[in-house]
């Protein structure tokens, strides 16, 4: 994908800190400074002292060709589970071992628990009688009602929110530090609340080490915790890890399984198949 203009820089003290308005759980604010990066999506972050340009414009294009990245990725994805459950389309090898790899729907295996299936058989044939059932195709189902409603949420406003490594001292209104090596997380608070983010917590990404990945997986990453956010999934199993993936059941309630199969049925080829590589994190 092409990189876009960079916008206008306009950014704004957050209205919280100009106001002196505590955090909603009576802690520490680290950001201060608001920014439209594009239309639907909003960055925050500190702003630096002495006139220092932070973010810098590389970082602003890496932040913006992700977060349009990622929402092309996840609708993509949404298309080829589509043609294969409305449509009947057959799977391709690549969307099958796709399934196999990330969310461990290997053919004829039932799975488990809750996923527990009927049958477990590629292409199976059309029959009214296997509406009802819970087979391959209502797992299929269920994995693309995930990814249209975070297409859904990815077109619509939201944030992300500077990690800031080396800098932070705050984390979830807390002093404290976060680990190095840290991309992304999405911190749940306390007080349950039902309204808007409060409810599973803002997208936080680390600016920094956008300059360093591929446009794909700088996407991922916000694929990974939009996950946690508007689908509201946990980590059950990271795609780095020898024991990946986890099972059927656990899967669906996994946001690495949900990115993973975004960017591997977006680029009709299965990703992240590297066996012992600790290149994970650059999606190609």
């Amino acid at each position: 994908m092409p990189c876009l203009p960079p916008l206008p820089q306009l950014p704004f003290t957050k209205p919280s800190v100009k106001l002196n308005i505590p955090r909603f759980n009576g802690g520490v604010r680290h950001t201060d400074t608001y920014e439209f990066l594009f239309p639907g999506v909003t960055i925050a972050y500190k702003r630096r002292p002495n006139g220092t340009t932070y973010p810098t414009s590389s970082m602003r294009s890496a932040l913006k060709n992700a977060a349009v990245e990622a929402r092309s990725i996840v609708r993509r994805a949404n298309d080829q589970l589509a043609k294969v459950i409305f449509l009947r389309c057959k799977e391709s090898q690549w969307f099958t071992d796709t399934m196999a790899r990330h969310f461990n729907l290997k053919s004829g295996d039932l799975g488990g628990g809750a996923f527990t299936l009927s049958d477990n058989v590629v292409d199976k044939k059309f029959s009214l009688k296997d509406i009802p059932k819970h087979d391959r195709r209502w797992v299929l189902e269920k994995i693309r009602e995930r990814m249209l409603s975070l297409s859904f949420h990815l077109n619509t406003p939201y944030y992300l929110i500077d990690i800031d490594n080396p800098n932070r001292t705050v984390v979830t209104g807390q002093a404290g530090t976060i680990p190095a090596g840290t991309e992304g997380y999405v911190s749940k608070p306390d007080n349950g609340s039902l309204f808007c983010g409060f409810k599973n917590g803002e997208i936080h990404i680390s600016f920094l080490d956008f300059l360093n990945y591929t446009e794909k997986s700088c996407a991922r990453v916000i694929i990974h915790e939009a996950a946690h956010k508007f689908l509201g999934v946990s980590d059950k199993g990271y795609a780095w890890d020898p024991a990946y993936p986890p099972s059927l059941e656990d899967c669906m309630n996994n946001a690495d399984s949900i990115a993973w199969t975004a960017i591997s049925l977006a680029s009709q080829s299965e990703k992240m198949d590297t066996g012992s590589s600790t290149d994970w994190q650059m999606c190609r």
